[in-house]
C-alpha cells in the first residue's frame, strides 16, 4: 500500500490540552506585563504621595500663620493620638475645603496650650492619581492585547498548518502527511487526519484494484466467449458435441471444431498456461493461428510446426499452449491424432469390448521452442473409430478437480466416469459427465474452466 500499511493505535490526547496551553501561554505573557504595571503604579503613587505630602505641609504652615478667613468649622473625629480633626471651608464663596488638626497640650503650669494646623485640601491629588491610573491602564491594555495576539498566534499556527495540509490532501495528494506540532488536541487532530488519509489511500487503491479486476473479468469473459465455437458441425454417421464449465478463475483454455474444405472435421482442445487476461489473450492468439493452419492443410504435423514458430515469437517466455488435435476422416472411419505437450490423452471408448483406451502421441507444448526440438518431438498417430466408439478430448481440469475434503478426482476417477457414460448419445453423455463433475466438486464448484470435445460413431 502506498500508505505503508502503518496504523496509529493510540489516538488519545497527549501532553497539554489546547485550553491549558492557551491559558499557560497567556499567563506567561501577561505576568511580566502585570508586574511592570504594578511597579509603575507603586512608583507613581509613591511619588505623588510624597509630592502631595510636602506641598500640603508647606501650604498648611503658611495657611496656619497667615490670617486666612475660614468658616463652617465642623468636628469630624479624634484620632488615637488625641488630635482633633475638623473640616472647614474658606474662600470668597466658601467653595474651598480644608482640614484643621488641633491638639491641646498642658504646659509646666498645667495650662492647656492649643496647637493647630490648617491644611487646605488639594483637588489635584486625585486628578494626578486618576491620570496615572488611566495612563497605566492604557499601557497594560495595549500590552495585554499584544500578548493575547502572540498567545493566539502560538495556538493558531499549528491549526493553520493543519488547514494547509488538509487543502493539499483535498487536491488528491493522499501521500501527504501532516507535520503540525502543538497542544494535545492539535497532535490528536493531526494523527487522526493522517490515519484518515491512509485509510482513504488504501480505499482508493483497493477501489482501483477492484476496478482493474472488474475490467479484466469483463475483457476475459468476452475473450472466453469468443474462444468457444458458435456451432457444432454435422457429420454423417457421427454424433459430435462439446461442453464447457466456467469458473471464477478464468483462463485461456478452449476447445474448437475445425471444418476443412474436403468435408473432414477436426476436434481441438487446448490448455493455456497461467490465468487471467494474459492467458485469455494467449489463448485467443493460439486459436487464431491453429484455425488458420489446420483448416487449410491436411498435414497436421506441418500445421502445428508453423503455429509453434509463430507462438514462440509472439508469447513471452514462460507462456505456452498445449494442444490435443484429432482429425476425423469419417468415410474411412479413422482419425489422425497429434499432441503438443497436452497432459490428458485422447480417450477412445471401444464399443466392441466395452473398454477405454488412451491415445497419447509424443510432443512438447507450443511456444516452448522455436522449432528444432518441437519438430523432432512431434508425433502424429492414427486410431480407428469403429461403430459405437467414442473419442473424448478434454483439458487437464477434470483430472485435477478436488472436492471439499481436498481429495483429487485423478485420472482413474475421471476415466471411470467417462467409460460409465460413453455408450450414451452425445447429449446425454455430456450431461451425465457434467453432473458427475459437479457432484464431486460440491458447493465450491470447479475452480478452473473445463472444456470437452467429443465424437461418437453411430452403431
Amino acid at each position: 500500500m502506498r500508505g505503508g500499511g502503518r496504523r496509529d493505535p493510540d489516538l488519545r490526547v497527549r501532553g497539554l490540552g489546547l485550553k491549558a496551553r492557551f491559558v499557560l501561554i497567556l499567563t506567561v505573557a501577561l505576568a511580566p506585563i502585570l508586574a511592570f504595571a504594578g511597579l509603575l503604579i507603586y512608583i507613581g503613587a509613591s511619588r505623588i504621595a510624597a509630592d502631595q505630602r510636602d506641598e500640603a505641609l508647606s501650604e498648611g504652615v503658611r495657611f496656619t500663620h497667615d490670617e486666612y478667613p475660614y468658616e463652617d468649622v465642623r468636628f469630624v473625629r479624634r484620632d488615637r493620638n488625641g488630635v482633633e480633626i475638623h473640616n472647614f471651608s474658606y474662600g470668597p464663596k466658601s467653595e474651598k475645603r480644608g482640614r484643621l488638626y488641633r491638639y491641646k497640650k498642658k504646659d509646666a503650669l498645667d495650662h492647656e496650650v492649643p496647637f493647630w494646623l490648617f491644611v487646605p485640601t488639594r483637588a489635584k491629588v486625585g486628578d494626578e492619581m486618576l491620570g496615572m491610573i488611566v495612563g497605566i491602564f492604557l499601557v497594560v491594555l495595549l500590552a495585554g492585547a499584544g500578548a493575547g495576539v502572540w498567545a493566539a498566534s502560538q495556538v493558531s499556527r499549528p491549526i493553520r498548518r493543519i488547514v494547509d495540509d488538509v487543502r493539499q490532501i483535498a487536491k488528491g495528494d493522499l501521500a501527504h502527511r501532516t507535520d503540525a506540532v502543538g497542544a494535545g488536541e492539535i497532535e490528536l487532530l493531526a494523527r487522526s487526519i493522517d490515519r484518515m488519509t491512509r485509510d482513504l489511500d488504501d480505499a482508493q487503491e483497493a477501489q482501483l484494484k477492484l476496478s482493474i479486476r472488474e475490467r479484466e473479468l469483463e475483457l476475459a469473459s468476452g475473450v472466453r466467449e469468443a474462444l468457444l465455437p458458435l456451432t457444432t458441425p454435422l457429420l454423417e454417421g457421427y454424433d459430435l458435441g462439446a461442453g464447457f464449465m466456467s469458473s471464477v478463475a478464468f483462463g485461456g483454455d478452449f476447445h474448437d471444431f475445425i471444418e476443412r474444405p474436403d468435408g473432414s472435421v477436426g476436434l481441438l482442445v487446448c490448455d493455456v498456461s497461467g490465468s487471467g487476461v494474459p492467458a485469455a489473450l494467449v489463448g485467443a492468439t493460439a486459436r487464431s493461428y491453429l484455425r488458420a493452419e489446420l483448416e487449410r492443410s491436411e498435414d497436421v504435423a506441418l500445421s502445428l510446426q508453423r503455429v509453434n514458430r509463430w507462438l514462440a515469437c509472439d508469447v513471452r517466455r514462460g507462456m505456452f499452449v498445449t494442444a490435443l488435435y484429432c482429425l476425423i476422416h469419417h468415410e474411412e472411419g479413422r482419425a489422425k491424432v497429434a499432441c503438443a505437450g497436452h497432459k490428458i490423452p485422447l480417450l477412445r471408448y471401444s464399443a466392441e469390448d466395452d473398454s477405454l483406451r488412451v491415445v497419447h502421441p509424443e510432443g512438447i507444448a507450443l511456444g516452448f521452442d522455436k522449432g528444432p526440438i518441437f519438430d523432432r518431438k512431434l508425433e502424429v498417430v492414427e486410431t480407428p473409430i469403429d461403430p459405437g466408439d467414442r473419442l473424448l478430448l478434454t483439458n487437464s481440469t477434470p483430472v485435477t478437480l478436488t472436492n471439499a475434503d481436498g481429495v483429487e478426482l485423478g485420472e482413474k476417477g475421471f476415466y471411470g466416469r467417462v467409460k460409465k457414460h460413453a455408450a450414451l448419445d452425445t447429449g446425454a453423455f455430456l450431461k451425465a459427465l457434467r453432473r458427475d463433475l459437479e457432484r464431486f466438486a460440491g458447493e465450491g464448484g470447479v475452480r478452473e474452466d473445463v472444456s470437452f470435445a467429443t465424437i461418437a460413431r453411430e452403431s
